[in-house]
């Protein structure tokens, strides 16, 4: 089925979900995982949209940025409400908010163009769109800023991709750089830290997306980084994307190659939440967010591996699978 006959249908029902299977591992206690389209953000059109980062803000509203139009999105799945809320300065991916409800948005540059990050404050989000000038420029000289991940004291640590750097800025906007010496494993894929997560323990959780694997790292009273720790290497997690913790303790990664979502238990176990070809639902998954039982995928929809060629399918969306309580708590304890 073409993309724009599954749009006009997603274009009826926009307070709803399309519903589109995904194919789903039948291992272990797991029970099919059903993967649909929350929204399409680009019903019109087959492709052309570029999609990567996604948030959401207190209120449940989920954010997505369009990388080539700049616009900034927000989704509120109660009601289907789609907004633009302003054009960004320049392209932008992995996004989070901090404590006080402000946005902040990965920026990485390339071709001479350094990285930064960007900032929207509380008070633009309170209602509609706004000027393009309330987003202002937090930090600079964070190449291939990617994933984004707040600590308990504010800080904000911000992944590298291809460069291997950790940043880590304070609320102050103060930068360190932490060489976090990952390597890649594939040299047609050489991003080695991306999508990042504070675990419950703790420590930072970092997605390789050419080897494979979820690292950790502990955090030390001073600041400084521990020794990195193997969590977790599997054939399923190639294309390790963006990282969530979902209700239950694991982790959950975006295996954008694989068009699949993978969960990592406690113990460092990994099994598929669900997959499919590059019919969709996931159509290059890239960053992952929950509203309480509900995980929200951004598809990227990128011509590569499983989503290759990416003519079919819905596009540039945001996906979601409703976690039944069968699927929770069947991970081991670690």
């Amino acid at each position: 089925m073409r993309k724009k006959v599954m749009a006009a249908l997603a274009a009826t029902m926009i307070a709803g979900a399309v519903a589109a299977p995904a194919m789903v591992a039948a291992e272990g206690n797991h029970r099919a995982a059903e993967a649909s389209i929350a929204v399409d953000l680009d019903p019109a059109s087959a492709s052309g949209m570029r999609i990567e980062g996604l948030t959401g803000d207190k209120q449940g509203r989920l954010y997505t940025i369009d990388m080539d139009s700049r616009r900034l999105f927000r989704f509120t799945p109660g009601t289907g409400q789609l907004e633009t809320l302003t054009i960004l300065p320049r392209p932008a991916t992995g996004m989070a908010f901090d404590g006080q409800g402000n946005l902040y948005m990965a920026s990485g540059g390339g071709n001479g163009v350094g990285g930064v990050i960007l900032r929207v404050p509380a008070d633009a989000l309170a209602n509609g769109p706004f000027e393009s000038g309330r987003v202002a420029t937090f930090a600079q000289d964070v190449d291939g800023a990617n994933g984004l991940a707040f600590d308990r004291k504010g800080n904000l640590y911000v992944s590298g991709g291809a460069t291997g750097n950790i940043y880590v800025i304070t609320p102050q906007g103060q930068r360190t750089v932490w060489a976090s010496g990952i390597a890649a494993e594939r040299p047609e894929q050489p991003i080695t830290v991306n999508g990042l997560a504070f675990g419950r323990d703790g420590r930072l959780y970092i997605a390789n997306t050419s080897s494979g694997e979820i690292n950790r790292v502990r955090i030390k009273k001073d600041g400084t980084f521990g020794d990195v720790e193997r969590f977790a290497k599997d054939p399923l997690l190639y294309g390790a994307d963006g990282i969530a913790f979902g209700p239950d303790g694991d982790l959950y990664a975006a295996a954008n190659e694989r068009n699949a979502i993978v969960i990592i238990s406690r113990s460092g176990k990994v099994k598929e939440l669900a997959a499919n070809d590059n019919q969709g639902p996931l159509e290059f998954p890239a960053s992952l967010h929950f509203v309480g039982d509900t995980l929200y995928i951004s598809n990227f929809d990128v011509a590569r591996g499983a989503n290759s060629p990416n003519e079919p399918g819905i596009g540039a969306s945001i996906a979601k699978i409703e976690l039944e309580k069968k699927h929770r708590g069947h991970h081991d304890k670690g």
